[in-house]
């Protein structure tokens, strides 16, 4: 399904590129804001060594076909602004879930939406996928657009799904499908 070593993508002002070690403190830095950890898997505070454990399993699971996960950053001087992801891909479904996050400082510019979708863009020419799914925190507005943008339908609400924050909150669940394989009526 995948290719032995991850291209990186380019659109009009970003660069996917696969992670390299030397990013992690950066990844610690903008993914270690509490507002991230809001509306995330990721921890608050963040630990010392997680990106770069992180950062390693990468490779692993491109090869392996379970996921794809890039550095997001900007086409005019490389500085990292976020990830996007495909996490549970599954080849014999042609299916994957979308996950993202956006260091704050870059929020409201456009950059996840633009990310997302050359993530969908590039599963669907390079790895067949035709179906995908995301989900955010309910309270989580931004995300819930960046999913409609992309072109993501709302699916559905898991009421009480998660535990955060002392709480359990819910989930909306978009997806959409492309042409393709698993498409068919």
């Amino acid at each position: 399904m995948t290719a032995p070593v991850q291209p990186s993508l380019t659109t009009a002002r970003l660069v996917l590129r696969p992670f390299v070690r030397e990013d992690a403190r950066e990844v610690q830095r903008l993914a270690g804001d509490s507002r991230i950890a809001e509306s995330t898997l990721v921890p608050h505070p963040y630990p010392d060594g997680l990106a770069e454990s992180w950062i390693d399993g990468h490779g692993p699971s491109y090869r392996a076909g379970r996921e794809v996960v890039y550095a997001v950053t900007q086409r005019e001087g490389g500085r990292l602004v976020g990830a996007v992801s495909l996490l549970s891909v599954s080849e014999t479904h042609a299916r994957a879930e979308v996950g993202f996050w956006i260091g704050t400082a870059y929020w409201g510019r456009g950059y996840c939406t633009e990310a997302v979708r050359a993530l969908m863009d590039f599963a669907a020419a390079s790895l067949g996928i035709t179906r995908f799914v995301g989900r955010c925190v309910a309270s989580n507005l931004a995300s819930a657009a960046v999913m409609a943008k992309a072109g993501m339908s709302p699916e559905g609400r898991l009421p009480k799904h998660e535990f955060r924050g002392g709480r359990y909150v819910d989930q909306l669940l978009f997806g959409c499908l492309l042409p393709g394989r698993g498409t068919e009526p």
